[in-house]
């Protein structure tokens, strides 16, 4: 038996058959939600999840008081050929922000004409960098046409396999784009583009917002042989303090090495922090928990604040204050990258920093 298209579905097919066949010229308003709703005797929310699809995949944009408008379509430069671009993210599904920043990447395959294959897997325990390696040999073997890498963190010989890898995409001439962070420490910029949020200026907005609350000595929270972005988050905390004529003092360091209950044990023991600013939101979540069970009462013991805005970020017992980063704009700007450096491989390398978002909840009021 036939199964029947969603009323979702029917709409979003119907609206890109329609712009598909020039039916609305670039810049030209579609219907309204109403107008749409009426039409095909569908709700409002299911109209507009029709046309959010629509907008992810780059046919649309919408502007709040103007209305929906069509795009210009962009497709692989220079020929009708379809492009082969492949996901080179270790530990895929570890951490949070890779899936909608990958998803949004897929959501655009048609608007700019390529195919899209994934890779990732692996974890610190089971050496991501092992599958990282392979998978750079199965893409080389298969002549993608560029590569979206996530530099491998957290392994002692991160730095070398990271080196190694790009070493193999540079001599199969396939061109790389790095996501999220870049492969040399700051303040260096490597010859790689890279997309991602601005970091530092993240760990400025979370130093802030804790200096304003009251707080007066703040612990970070990081990892061994974690990401530069990371340093550059404790920078901003630290620029924040500077700003505010606290000490450096202000400001201690703490190293999660694995050993959580150690690392919460001398947290609790301590009376003179007000306040924490952990590397991620699934650190954090651990570290409350932890906490937690010591009787450390959260903000009024101790404000907690991290990075991300992970879905579970509001749903833990005191809902996590996060600075999230804009995912969607990441994936779009990453393929906008990815263009333009097929198109013209001599360009010099760009950093492409997005803003985040400050997301305040009950862990730091």
């Amino acid at each position: 038996m036939k199964s029947r298209k969603s009323k979702t579905q029917e709409i979003y097919e119907f609206l890109k058959e329609e712009i598909d066949a020039g039916t609305y010229s670039k810049g030209e308003l579609l219907p309204t939600d109403l107008q749409i709703s009426e039409k095909f005797n569908a709700s409002r929310p299911t109209v507009a999840k029709a046309v959010q699809k629509l907008v992810d995949e780059n046919y649309l944009g919408r502007k709040a008081g103007y209305g929906t408008f069509i795009k210009e379509r962009k497709v692989n430069p220079g020929t009708n050929n379809e492009l082969t671009l492949g996901l080179l993210i270790p530990a895929l599904g570890e951490t949070e922000i890779f899936e909608p920043i990958c998803g949004q990447i897929a959501n655009l395959a048609n608007s700019y004409n390529f195919n899209l294959v994934w890779g990732g897997g692996g974890n610190v325990h089971d050496k991501a960098s092992v599958i990282a390696e392979q998978l750079a040999t199965k893409y080389i073997s298969q002549k993608v046409d560029g590569v979206f890498f996530t530099p491998i963190e957290l392994e002692d010989n991160c730095q070398e396999v990271n080196d190694r890898i790009l070493k193999m995409f540079k001599i199969a001439d396939i061109p790389v784009v790095l996501l999220d962070r870049d492969v040399v420490a700051p303040p260096l910029k490597s010859e790689y583009d890279v997309i991602g949020i601005n970091n530092a200026e993240a760990g400025y907005v979370i130093g802030q917002h804790l200096l304003e609350s009251g707080c007066k000595k703040i612990g970070f929270i990081t990892r061994p042989n974690i990401a530069s972005t990371v340093h550059m988050r404790f920078i901003g905390i630290r620029e924040a303090a500077i700003q505010a004529d606290l000490g450096l003092d202000s400001l201690i360091k703490f190293i999660n090495d694995g050993d959580l209950e150690t690392l919460a044990d001398e947290i609790a023991e301590r009376k003179d922090l007000d306040a924490l600013a952990v590397y991620n939101d699934a650190a954090a979540a651990e570290l409350c928990m932890a906490l937690d069970s010591r009787g450390v009462n959260i903000p009024e013991d101790l404000k907690i604040s991290a990075f991300d805005d992970v879905k579970y970020a509001k749903l833990l017992k005191t809902p996590l204050t996060t600075y999230k980063q804009p995912c969607r704009d990441i994936g779009t700007a990453a393929i906008e990258t990815m263009i333009s450096r097929i198109k013209n491989p001599d360009l010099c390398a760009r950093k492409v920093l997005l803003h985040g978002q400050l997301v305040v909840r009950e862990s730091t009021k």
